[in-house]
């Protein structure tokens, strides 16, 4: 290797030499920066500022307190028995304090209908209607509808289509059962429930 190859090289570091401290002042920086970050888990035992979320204390109040009207269908049944988890916490409804009235309805449309006459890509929509009411004084505390769309894709196997239509109504509850307890917990809020 010639001096002129040399020339061209960054040179090595040597044992026992001194580190740049180029790097020690980005980590510095970077170490500050996320020292100030105090957000926490949303669902933790360590939230934001050292609260305790998972704790008796920051529960909701109205977890165990609210009643969810019975289910006419296996539809409703699905998001009837995810807002009674969500909304309840898995507690069981005791002394209610409000009756939430629900009534679900979901329908599959095909919009790619193949050479066979066999609809490839469905699209599954459902939709809650419901109304939250207080019970000591039958007061409407809000009411809505919401709904949720879950596409999936269809074949002519029928055991494979029908496991995919229930997997769409599956997710479409989940995802129902979660506006619902937005809209009922936001209006709880508001109203000091």
């Amino acid at each position: 290797m010639s001096l002129s190859d040399r020339a061209g090289r960054a040179p090595r570091a040597r044992l026992g030499a001194p580190v740049p401290r180029r790097g020690h002042l980005a980590a510095a920086i970077l170490v500050s920066i996320l020292a100030g970050c105090t957000a926490g888990p949303l669902y933790g035992t360590n939230g934001v500022g050292g609260t305790d979320i998972g704790g008796e204390a920051a529960r909701l109040p109205y977890a165990g307190r609210i009643l969810i009207t019975e289910a006419d269908t296996r539809t409703d049944q699905l998001v009837r028995n995810e807002l009674s988890f969500r909304l309840n916490r898995g507690r069981p409804v005791a002394a209610p304090l409000y009756e939430l009235q629900l009534s679900v309805s979901g329908k599959a449309r095909g919009t790619i209908v193949g050479s066979e006459g066999v609809s490839r890509s469905v699209i599954y929509v459902e939709t809650a209607t419901y109304k939250l009411v207080r019970l000591g004084d039958h007061a409407v505390v809000t009411s809505g509808e919401r709904s949720a769309t879950v596409p999936y894709d269809q074949t002519i196997q029928l055991y494979q289509s029908q496991r995919s239509l229930k997997n769409a109504r599956e997710e479409a509850s989940r995802q129902l059962a979660g506006q619902v307890e937005l809209a009922v917990a936001s209006a709880l809020s508001r109203s000091g429930g």
